[in-house]
């Protein structure tokens, strides 16, 4: 059991760095307001990519149309043609067939002609599609414009922000470390006093000592001088002892 917890522990102490090292590589997340400024210029420039498809398109309608009006003019010039040339036949011929040839080709010519004035009628609403087609553009192109702007302010706001939180950290690192080197001054200094209060206690007790080595062999004469009284009490005592036998006893009373 104790084995299976030693393994375990060292297990999760391997993944703890890992984990450390992931959210060290992370990058500090952007506001809301630059990612909301940020995902307002992505649907601006679709739209101005819709909007640029568009007059595209209808530019390339009105080129088709451009073209079915060129075959329809090419066609009403060959029957203006045909038509004054059945004209002329009728004229020379004055027979009815002629006449019938001359109304149907006429008939013919209207037609085309009144299909030309419709396909011109269709351009011209082409053309009014694409001049709108194209100020949707334009006015998209401002919107993405100013949405590209607006994203700017908003990340040097942000880079501003950051800058200043950098900077304010960077003063407070800066404060901490010039406290930190006043306090280690202060501690040397405190110890270099300590020091030359010792050396000049040191300085002090040394002629005191000096004169206390000097006092001693005093107190060696007066060790000397003890045994001497010592030795002049013991003579003392022999002569108390004989003054002792000297004394007269005391007279008996009668």
């Amino acid at each position: 059991m104790a084995r299976a917890k030693k393994a375990a522990a060292k297990k999760t102490a391997a993944r703890k760095p890992a984990a450390k090292k992931a959210t060290a590589a992370k990058a500090p997340a952007l506001p809301k307001s630059v990612t909301n400024a940020e995902s307002k210029v992505k649907l601006q420039q679709k739209a101005v990519e819709q909007a640029q498809k568009k007059a595209e398109q209808t530019q390339a309608k009105l080129d088709k149309h451009r073209a079915k009006i060129d075959t329809e003019n090419g066609k009403l010039s060959k029957m203006r043609a045909d038509v004054a040339a059945k004209r002329d036949k009728a004229k020379a011929s004055s027979t009815a067939a002629a006449k019938r040839a001359v109304d149907t080709a006429r008939g013919r010519m209207n037609t085309v002609r009144l299909k030309l004035q419709d396909l011109r009628g269709e351009a011209k609403l082409i053309r009014a599609e694409i001049q709108a087609a194209k100020k949707v553009a334009t006015r998209e192109v401002k919107k993405f414009r100013t949405a590209e702007r607006n994203l700017k302010t908003k990340l040097r706001e942000h880079e501003r922000k950051l800058a200043k939180k950098a900077k304010a950290e960077q003063k407070k690192a800066e404060q901490k470390a010039k406290a930190a080197a006043k306090k280690a001054a202060a501690k040397a200094k405190r110890a270099v006093k300590k020091k030359t209060t010792r050396k000049k206690a040191a300085t002090r007790k040394a002629p005191a000592k000096k004169a206390a080595t000097r006092k001693a062999p005093a107190k060696k004469t007066a060790a000397k001088r003890k045994p001497a009284a010592k030795k002049a009490a013991a003579r003392k005592t022999p002569a108390k002892k004989k003054a002792a036998t000297k004394r007269p006893a005391a007279k008996k009373s009668s």
